[in-house]
């Protein structure tokens, strides 16, 4: 009975070093982040100069002799008449779920 109330108690200690250890850098990460002031550093302006943009409008004469896209009809069913047996109409297996 003593030795699980002794590891009990060491257990409890254990858990508690531990909880204190994580509130303490659970304070360093909030403090670091909230009420530390960094300093600003406020660099010079520098003035770069500004390119040229250049634009090739041949390239735009070029594309134009390409024809536009032309549409493709959508395909039509054929459906047969009643009594036209020169159409075979067939659609799928009748159990598509069997083997080959």
């Amino acid at each position: 009975m003593e030795v699980d109330f002794i590891k009990k108690e060491k257990r409890q200690q254990k858990l508690a070093i531990i909880s204190i250890v994580l509130i303490v850098i659970i304070v360093i990460v909030l403090w670091q982040a909230f009420f530390k002031k960094e300093d600003f550093y406020v660099l010079e302006q520098i003035d770069l100069p500004i390119k040229e943009i250049k634009i090739n409008f041949e390239a735009f004469e070029k594309i134009k002799r390409f024809q536009p896209f032309v549409a493709i009809e959508p395909l039509k069913e054929i459906i047969p008449e009643e009594g036209d047996d020169s159409v075979e109409v067939r659609i799928g297996r009748e159990n598509p779920f069997l083997p080959y």
